[in-house]
């Protein structure tokens, strides 16, 4: 037998061999969720969504929404915030039975908006928006194949951060955003 007619021979079994039904070792999971981030001593209302791929080894997409409110600690004006994260996370998670605990750590983009309101000058749109990381666990609790639920920890962390040109005066800092966030959400597997 030829080398070639044995490569054939191999790639026609390895064709073969991918039509067979095998068990999935990797799973696609969409979690909307809703929660509390503990900012600056506060608890503040946090929604968002979570797109996981993968096994015991897997990646994540996370965005959520915080509404801060008005901010108080800022003299004579008016600044009602919110914060959003866009979050692309390494995920280590155990993929069997009904209940798989599981670690997350990533990088993304902080993004801070608000209205802002200044005396004489008038309202306007503020924004800031920098790099971020977080890293945190949780467990899913999956009682069905395709239906389950998760629950999540995690600290959030951002670089300095600092308004975008606000009436051509330049750019005004802001504090490092550091934060946990707990959530809960009803996960479905595909």
């Amino acid at each position: 037998m030829t080398r070639t007619h044995m490569l054939v021979i191999a790639g026609l079994v390895g064709l073969a061999g991918l039509g067979t039904a095998r068990p999935a070792s990797a799973d696609i999971r969409l979690t909307p969720y809703g929660g509390v981030s503990f900012i600056n001593d506060e608890n503040k209302g946090t929604f968002g969504v979570s797109a996981a791929l993968g096994g015991l080894i897997g990646f994540e997409f996370d965005a959520a929404k915080t509404s801060l409110g008005l901010l108080d600690d800022i003299d004579i004006v008016d600044l009602d915030t919110s914060i959003t994260t866009y979050m692309f996370n390494a995920v280590v998670r155990l993929p069997t039975g009904p209940i798989q605990p599981y670690g997350s750590a990533g990088v993304g983009l902080v993004k801070v908006t608000g209205d802002l309101d200044l005396p004489i000058v008038g309202s306007f749109d503020a924004s800031a928006q920098d790099v971020g990381w977080n890293y945190g666990g949780g467990l899913y609790i999956i009682p069905m194949p395709f239906f389950g639920f998760r629950f999540d920890v995690r600290r959030f962390q951002t670089g300095d951060l600092e308004w975008e040109d606000i009436l051509n005066i330049g750019d005004l800092p802001l504090p490092e955003l550091s934060f946990w966030r707990a959530t809960a959400g009803v996960t479905v597997k595909f």
